[in-house]
């Protein structure tokens, strides 16, 4: 993909050795994006809002493979563009794909000594054993059942389509951290848990003002609003809802088009969220 010339540095790198749990709008950007767009952010984010669905605005009961099909494996590819393109700007050599498991069935994941399976009601889980995104068929499934979707695989309800998102863009964080924390060697034995979960808030809040997608709600609140229906598979680490705002809110800062502050986000989400980490990542 195309990268824009700035260069912002980060001091540190480092990884996460355990499955990580857990767990506005933009001058300029057109109103709704219904298809995958293109990644080229020099251009900023298409408009599809001249192409209204065929079946109109009305939420329908979508199969999970729509959900997974038409919603998570595009968000997917959003996702790794912005990862790769962002950690180039910041230079952070890292690898940022992370593969995605979707568990049907009686399909399970063996993810270091923990079973994951299709049964599970949560939402995307980071294994950082595996560095595998793992989702389950009933989540797709209670997704699919909320009406949040058109027949055609866009959302009808926005909120939904940013709390979706952000599920799984702060695993995603999740996964850079643990990717940042294996280069660097460092030692976080003694970082607390509730700053590694703000910070991959604060890095989700990056995603979803970096991808290509537009979304057209953008605010803490509805970002965080699937969190409650779906839960989250590790729990009693996340920060109060309060703090997760505020640390959304500050990865929701840079604008779409600042590619160069989206860069630096990523040093100010470690100092600004987990002073401990960005000291032991050296950043700062």
């Amino acid at each position: 993909m195309r990268r824009t010339v700035f260069i912002a540095t980060i001091a540190g790198l480092l990884t996460l050795g355990a499955v990580a749990g857990c767990g506005g709008g933009t001058a300029g950007q057109p109103a709704v994006a219904a298809s995958l767009p293109s990644a080229d952010p020099s251009s900023g984010p298409p408009s599809s809002a001249d192409a209204p669905p065929a079946d109109g605005d009305a939420g329908v009961v979508v199969d999970a493979s729509v959900v997974e099909q038409s919603a998570l494996r595009p968000m997917q590819v959003e996702t790794d563009d912005f990862w790769e393109e962002i950690a180039g700007l910041a230079q952070i050599p890292v690898k940022v794909n992370a593969p995605m498991r979707f568990l049907r069935g009686a399909e399970t994941f063996e993810c270091g000594g923990v079973e994951l399976s299709a049964a599970d009601r949560y939402g995307p889980t980071f294994c950082a054993p595996e560095d595998t995104i793992v989702v389950s068929e009933t989540f797709m499934d209670a997704i699919g059942a909320s009406m949040a979707m058109r027949a055609d695989g866009t959302f009808a309800d926005p909120a939904a389509e940013v709390g979706l998102y952000f599920l799984l863009a702060h695993q995603w964080g999740h996964n850079i951290l643990e990717e940042m924390i294996a280069a660097k060697g460092a030692d976080v034995t003694l970082i607390p848990s509730n700053q590694l979960e703000v910070t991959a808030d604060c890095f989700a809040g990056l995603a979803i003002a970096g991808v290509p997608r537009v979304f057209t709600e953008k605010g803490p609140a509805a970002v965080l609003s699937l969190v409650s229906t779906y839960g989250e598979r590790f729990t009693g680490i996340a920060g109060s809802p309060a703090t997760r705002e505020k640390a959304i809110a500050a990865g929701l800062a840079p604008s779409y088009d600042d590619r160069a502050g989206l860069a630096a986000g990523v040093t100010g989400c470690l100092t600004g969220q987990a002073p401990a980490l960005a000291t032991a990542l050296g950043v700062g």
